[in-house]
């Protein structure tokens, strides 16, 4: 499902006709919410002359809903170039270019997986460069085998594991941890690989962890049994991730 937040009706008919599949005109950014787990991508119709007032309702977007691409579309004027160095959205389009090029777009960004999608939001956030490099490696590794520890993160990217600490703790203040970041994100590929059919056993030998260290870091986050693990929704465990653990480093 595609998502069109626009200013007007004319212009949300102009993204609805150029959009392949399902599309939901979305009025208000009120209408928003990590419930909204069918949005796979939001196109943003505004004005250029409005855009500089319009700068808040992508952040609003970007906070709740941290792992859907947003697609700008707006007017071809210089100053474009320097409101969006306030936000980070996937891709530009401008409006002359809609018919011809949006829909390409759209499909380029949904493309990308999700943890590809956070790792490229915080490669471009404002957080400190080692604390960027550390996260999207994570983000990075975790579509295959998660980093399992500090120590090893800090190996992956050449940098200190006091400095991952201090940087993570600073940006998250207090809302998440460095420690539980890593573990999410192994809970993450764990669910991921016993919906393939692996028995759990053969899950933790695959990632480097024993089934009771995934029943501990599951008991953790998000709060549950294996058991009850397999049955939250992908979908629905990769927003609390996103709302929890990585919106808190976007934020900071």
């Amino acid at each position: 499902m595609i998502g069109i937040l626009a200013d007007t009706t004319r212009d949300a008919e102009l993204m609805r006709g150029a959009v392949v599949g399902g599309v939901r005109v979305i009025h208000t950014t009120n209408d928003l919410a990590a419930a909204d787990l069918d949005i796979e991508c939001l196109v943003f119709s505004c004005r250029s002359r409005l855009l500089a007032e319009r700068i808040a309702l992508i952040r609003e977007v970007e906070r709740k809903l941290p792992w859907v691409p947003v697609i700008l579309v707006t007017d071809r004027e210089i100053t474009v170039a320097r409101l969006l160095s306030r936000v980070q959205v996937a891709d530009l389009v401008w409006f002359e270019d809609v018919e011809s090029q949006l829909a390409a777009r759209i499909e380029s960004a949904c493309g990308a997986s999700a943890l590809e999608q956070l790792a490229e939001k915080i490669r471009r956030s404002a957080a400190p460069p080692a604390l960027r490099s550390a996260v999207a490696y994570s983000l990075r590794e975790a579509r295959h085998t998660p980093v399992r520890n500090v120590q090893e993160l800090a190996a992956g990217v050449g940098c200190a594991p006091v400095t991952l600490f201090q940087q993570f703790q600073a940006r998250a203040r207090g809302r998440t941890t460095l420690n539980r970041f890593l573990g999410a994100l192994a809970i993450l590929r764990a669910q991921q690989l016993r919906a393939t059919g692996a028995k759990w056993k053969n899950v933790g030998a695959q990632l480097g962890l024993p089934r009771e260290t995934l029943r501990r870091k599951a008991k953790r986050w998000p709060g549950c049994n294996l058991l009850d693990l397999e049955r939250i929704p992908a979908d629905q465990l990769l927003a609390a991730f996103a709302s929890e653990h990585f919106a808190p480093l976007l934020d900071g």
